[in-house]
């Protein structure tokens, strides 16, 4: 059984004015190519489908389009949990019509956990594997709020319910594969959530999914029956633990100028007969639209952008451009923009930096504004300011105002 792993394909994103529908048709249309060539038996999507709960229209059409795709030219099965960006009522609204598609969605927890244990078969039609279709966990779905709760306790409370909801999930596909005739097939779950030592990088759009530290969760709530753990949320492929078949498979393309130029990649988990220990490979996934950050002086500035026009003569190029200057200039933008249009290079930021001294007397440099910080970073970076507030206060403020905004969230979604 050929199991290929993607995640937060972040279908619909607006990045700094430019949409990524090319991007994403050209990704969906080599994945699909892909999955036909190497005749993957499923494929898994581990969340964040969408970058928003309220997708564009395209957005949907895209996704459908794929899925049908899939179904009508392949015999993959396709297995689509929901990411903390995605609407359950969006991902789930069509989820009995895409079963007769050989296509699973699982958009939040079901009531009854057997339903998204799912039996994935070999060409024969035999049951050559178990897949448990972990949606993100939201809070209120695996713990209850008790009056009086220290922060402390709500954390431990979401941690626990965590790891219960996956010793669940283990029991429910180890009884399923007992009732087999083969009762060494692999067992494969999904996830998507925060573990403890995952790399993220600077400025990569991630959203805290739960409370503080409350989504970094340790890889020992994953217990030892399952042959493969596919996550989804963060955005650098990596392993988790020190594990090889724990793992994030990565976004397709790069969601921000931190991950330019980043190799991307879909995971190939490749289980033999009789075999639970998969063969694992990754599969380098194609540039399909070139972002690139430069950075230094005005004049080294300058030369990396002439270099990228010379490296890559034809292609369109996005470019964050950072300037470290030990004065001010006002000419840094018009120059940069000046030598921009005649490179034909299509720059979507310049952060003026100033000198480190300068830095340090004013805090912030003047090409700061609110749409470099989401709002939980405005919130921090207010909190840090207040000197005569107590540690454990701050903590309760950050508390409430995570709450506050979950809250504000849910009413989005079920609104």
């Amino acid at each position: 059984m050929k199991i290929f792993h993607t995640s937060d394909w972040h279908l619909g994103q607006n990045f700094m004015f430019k949409d990524r529908k090319t991007e994403h048709e050209r990704f969906l249309d080599w994945l699909l190519e892909l999955i036909k060539k190497e005749s993957a038996d499923v494929l898994i999507v581990a969340g964040d489908i969408f970058d928003t709960i309220t997708p564009p229209n395209y957005a949907l059409k895209m996704y459908y389009s794929f899925l049908g795709r899939v179904s009508s030219t392949t015999s993959c099965k396709v297995i689509i949990v929901g990411g903390n960006h995605d609407s359950v009522s969006t991902l789930n609204a069509p989820k009995s019509i895409l079963e007769a598609l050989n296509i699973h969605v699982t958009g939040g927890i079901s009531d009854d956990i057997s339903d998204d244990i799912i039996m994935a078969t070999n060409d024969s039609g035999e049951p050559a594997g178990i897949i448990c279709a972990v949606p993100f966990l939201r809070d209120r779905d695996i713990r209850k709020s008790l009056p009086g709760e220290s922060y402390r306790e709500k954390s431990l409370a979401l941690i626990d319910g965590i790891k219960n909801h996956y010793a669940a999930v283990k029991d429910a596909a180890v009884k399923k594969r007992t009732g087999l005739t083969d009762k060494n097939i692999p067992i494969i779950t999904t996830g998507h959530l925060f573990t403890e030592g995952g790399q993220v990088s600077e400025d990569d759009g991630i959203r805290e999914i739960h409370v503080g530290s409350l989504g970094h969760v340790s890889v020992s709530i994953f217990p030892e029956e399952f042959n493969y753990v596919a996550l989804g949320h963060l955005h650098r492929p990596q392993k988790v633990g020190g594990c090889s078949h724990i793992r994030y498979s990565g976004a397709p393309i790069p969601l921000s100028f931190s991950e330019a130029g980043n190799e991307k990649q879909v995971v190939c988990a490749a289980f033999a007969e009789g075999n639970e220990k998969p063969a694992i490979t990754t599969i380098a996934i194609p540039e399909f639209q070139k972002l690139r950050a430069v950075k230094g002086s005005l004049d080294e500035v300058m030369d990396q952008l002439k270099a990228l026009r010379h490296e890559t003569p034809d292609e369109t190029i996005w470019v964050e451009v950072s300037v470290m200057e030990e004065t001010w200039r006002p000419d840094i933008e018009s120059t940069i923009n000046k030598l921009a249009e005649e490179l034909t290079l299509d720059i979507l930021a310049i952060k003026n930096f100033r000198s480190s001294r300068d830095r340090q007397l004013r805090k912030t440099s003047p090409s700061e504004t609110l749409e470099n910080y989401t709002p939980e970073t405005v919130f921090q970076k207010r909190m840090e300011k207040e000197t005569t507030i107590e540690a454990d206060m701050k903590e309760e403020l950050v508390h409430a105002f995570n709450e506050i905004r979950n809250s504000v969230n849910k009413s989005v979604v079920d609104g």
